[in-house]
């Protein structure tokens, strides 16, 4: 036992001398050797902004706001997975059957491994630290669940759920699980609570504290359920922090009603008090801060308008593609764009033939936009008679049109809804 801490005590003290010795200085803001991770992620959590990913045996941690620095460490395992909680990231490896967590401090470059022992039947795909606990999931013959452990490898919590587990996450000290039905659930310390659901078909990304971001387009929050949709964002280029929300696509950042032009393209954002962190292709980063936006009137077109062959097509500020004709297949649609896109159903299902359908989901470059047929208010694909009976009962207040599918009541597309629309919508409806 005496010899087991001392080899404890030594490994650490190694891992703490080799993680302070690659702290790059202030004003080396390069951070390629993200570039070379199998994966890298992003957090903002009320301790700052950060980076982190492992390629292999190596756990690279860094801290963008509010200093810089950068540490990384080598282990003498294989990693499996990676975590963050606070300005710490940690590292899962096993060796042989025996599993480790290493924690690295990107702040002060402090290091220290637990041993969890032998962890039978472990899904080694993602796990959480967090204040002195390991997360991780198991399977046995029927499901999955989560079980809790102190630092001292010793068991504590166990947590079942109705659907299995497809992996588990930390948000802001927090730690929470994602079921592959879409159901979101916040772990506590005997009990677990349900927070949100989501489209498990699109990955999600950390959007700052108490807030996720999923690639169709839409920020969720893990304390109240609300959702946003933000259309035109990359994942990892959306944060929301004490209610401002920032985001970007490729090369334009946008804050409230004012933007910021990159000169190189944007593969991440950070946003900490009024410092906005830019991570760029060549992983350099470069900080402005929310002084340096402009107003947009200054010459970004706030309808968004995107490329295509067809002028009376275009995005509205909702993020609505707008125009499209009844009967447009998804084939006619594709050929509207200069691009190559790829469509999605309500579902994120891949379409590739069949008519168009409000509600349709196309990617195109790289951002998720949502479509709006004109007339089809009930996203069947066709102008029936179900949408006249929508319309006029939105008319008479009797039912409420919300979102696409108001939009899609705009038949003449002039920008309002009258009976001039519901008038269309009939005719069409009789063809």
């Amino acid at each position: 036992m005496k010899r087991k801490l001392i080899t404890s005590i030594l490994l650490s003290l190694i891992f703490q001398f080799i993680a302070a010795g690659t702290v790059y200085s202030e004003s080396d803001k390069n951070l390629s050797v993200f570039n070379e991770c199998k994966k890298y992620y992003t957090e903002n959590n009320s301790n700052g902004a950060f980076i982190y990913g492992f390629n292999y045996s190596t756990l690279y941690s860094s801290r963008v706001f509010p200093s810089f620095s950068i540490r990384y460490v080598t282990v003498d395992g294989t990693i499996r997975s990676v975590s963050h909680n606070k300005s710490c990231s940690y590292a899962l490896y096993n060796i042989i059957n025996s599993y480790y967590v290493t924690e690295l401090d990107s702040a002060d470059g402090n290091c220290v491994t637990y041993s969890f022992g032998e962890l039978k039947s472990i899904d080694n795909s993602s796990f959480a630290f967090c204040d002195g606990k390991a997360y991780f999931i198991f399977t046995d013959s029927n499901n999955t669940y989560v079980r809790s452990y102190d630092s001292n490898g010793k068991a504590l919590k166990k947590y079942t759920f109705d659907a299995n587990i497809k992996r588990i996450f930390t948000n802001d000290s927090k730690v929470y699980v994602l079921l592959y039905d879409g159901e979101i659930y916040r772990l506590d310390n005997n009990s677990s609570s349900y927070c949100v659901s989501i489209n498990t078909d699109y990955e999600i990304c950390n959007a700052g504290k108490g807030y996720i971001y999923s690639e169709a387009g839409t920020l969720f929050s893990l304390a109240d359920s609300n959702i946003e949709h933000i259309y035109g964002a990359k994942s990892d280029c959306v944060v929301k922090s004490e209610n401002r929300l920032i985001y970007s696509d490729e090369l334009t950042i946008k804050y409230e009603d004012k933007y910021f032009k990159s000169n190189k393209k944007i593969k991440s954002l950070f946003f900490y008090g009024n410092n906005v962190g830019i991570l760029d292709e060549s992983f350099t980063l470069s900080t402005i801060k929310l002084s340096d936006f402009k107003d947009n009137s200054s010459g970004i077109n706030s309808n968004n308008v995107i490329e295509n062959k067809n002028s009376k097509v275009s995005i509205n500020s909702d993020g609505y593609i707008t125009g499209i004709s009844n009967g447009t297949t998804v084939t006619d649609f594709k050929k509207l764009f200069s691009d190559g896109i790829a469509v999605y159903d309500k579902n994120g299902n891949v379409v590739t033939s069949g008519k168009i359908k409000t509600g349709y989901r196309p990617r195109i470059s790289d951002r998720i936009y949502e479509i709006s047929v004109l007339g089809d208010i009930t996203g069947e694909g066709n102008v029936k008679s179900n949408d006249v009976s929508a319309l006029m009962s939105y008319f008479v207040e009797k039912t409420d049109l919300n979102g696409v599918y108001l939009a899609s009541a705009d038949y003449n597309n002039d920008g309002s809804i009258t009976n001039k629309d519901l008038v269309g919508i009939a005719r069409q409806a009789k063809n």
